[in-house]
């Protein structure tokens, strides 16, 4: 299991919102990040999957069904030597998994912004997947943000947070909440 004495950063947030820039930034504070994203993506391609939004939807809920809602979570606790930030929080299951193994050492950050915002940021960073129009994105959010409860419950998780930022400015302007955030951080070394 992890290392229990490790500060653990959650971050949650819907599509484009700043998840993985947040945990990015955080790595040059000292975190080590993992995407939970980026662990159900390698497991895609192991299986020749096609990683667009729908089908990793669909991936990810056959993986909760077979190994629990805390998949991808339950592998990432495990490597969890040191400080470490998490994005790309699905569901309440993966939340109870890091407090379970973490209990105050770990915090859940919400990042969240317009969706406007968010969509011009899925064209502009060219994943794979990201290659849809807007009423698609929205659509696949909303699929996300309540009705399959237990594997994607997005608003349910950005709800539990204990802290919330707003990705609604500069990439400075965002970095500067988040040294606001990691001051006010509760669990220090």
């Amino acid at each position: 299991m992890g290392n229990k004495e490790a500060r653990v950063i959650g971050v949650v947030g819907h599509p484009a919102s700043g998840k993985d820039s947040a945990a990015e930034y955080l790595e040059t504070k000292g975190f080590v990040h993992f995407s939970s994203g980026d662990f159900i993506r390698a497991d895609m391609r192991r299986e020749g999957i096609p990683l667009d939004r729908t089908s990793m939807k669909a991936f990810s809920a056959k993986m909760r069904a077979l190994h629990g809602n805390e998949y991808p979570v339950g592998e990432i606790v495990k490597k969890v030597a040191r400080d470490t930030a998490v994005s790309g929080l699905r569901n309440r299951a993966e939340v109870l998994a890091f407090r379970g193994a973490f209990g105050d050492r770990f915090v859940l950050l919400a990042v969240q912004a317009p969706v406007e915002a968010r969509y011009a940021r899925i064209l502009a960073r060219k994943r794979a997947g990201d290659e849809i129009t807007l009423e698609r994105f929205r659509e696949e959010e909303n699929q996300e943000r309540l009705q399959y409860s237990g594997t994607h419950e997005v608003d349910a998780v950005i709800a539990d947070a204990d802290a919330t930022i707003e990705n609604n400015g500069t990439k400075e302007e965002f970095f500067a909440k988040l040294d606001s955030f990691l001051r006010a951080l509760p669990i220090r070394d």
